[in-house]
């Protein structure tokens, strides 16, 4: 398939509720379910402070391995559910904020740990992007997926105009969902142990 029209679908929610999608998608549900509960039911058999640390393991460790299942990974549309699921929460949880409390009670050692993180990653990204001579859209949509999250890669390559980047933003954005959870859990686990 071209890469533009893979660009289109992936963020198009066209038959969405075809009696032939809706079947295979209640079925990715129920193995997310059955991921979930067997990432919880590892945990408790550990210590309860490794078990929320556990459980992001087993999960990202379980899914990227049923993502190697062919039967599964062709149950179509569900990227679109799970950008759905995701938009949903992001609304829920946007609703909930309080501003005056984000405002009063910042705590400026993590603000600043934040901050460094967010422009530090951007800065090295450009760097080594023109290093390797990495275009310019490229570059930005894949930051985007990087400190924001896939969900607003179709919004960034919209306004660039350039929907071929979608797909290269989406990949790394999960590829970097599955990698942080690792690695940012054995780094947290390394900094307890020596501090």
């Amino acid at each position: 398939m071209h890469g533009g029209a893979e660009a289109e679908a992936i963020d198009s929610y066209r038959g969405f509720l075809n009696r032939q999608i809706w079947p295979p998608l209640l079925g990715a549900s129920a193995i997310s379910i059955i991921i979930v509960a067997a990432s919880v039911g590892v945990a408790t058999l550990f210590p309860a402070e490794y078990g929320d640390a556990l459980t992001i393991l087993s999960i990202t460790t379980l899914g990227i391995a049923c993502s190697f299942v062919p039967l599964i990974r062709q149950i179509k549309k569900t990227f679109q559910a799970g950008m759905y699921l995701i938009y949903v929460f992001c609304l829920v949880v946007g609703s909930m904020a309080n501003l005056k409390e984000l405002f009063t009670r910042v705590n400026w050692p993590v603000m600043g740990f934040v901050f460094f993180c967010i422009f530090g990653s951007l800065l090295l990204h450009a760097a080594l992007c023109r290093l390797f001579k990495i275009d310019t859209d490229t570059m930005i949509i894949t930051s985007t997926s990087a400190i924001c999250s896939p969900p607003f890669v179709p919004v960034v390559a919209n306004a660039l105009k350039n929907r071929e980047i979608i797909l290269s933003g989406i990949y790394t954005g999960i590829i970097g969902y599955a990698i942080g959870n690792y690695l940012g859990i054995s780094f947290s686990y390394f900094l307890k142990a020596f501090f």
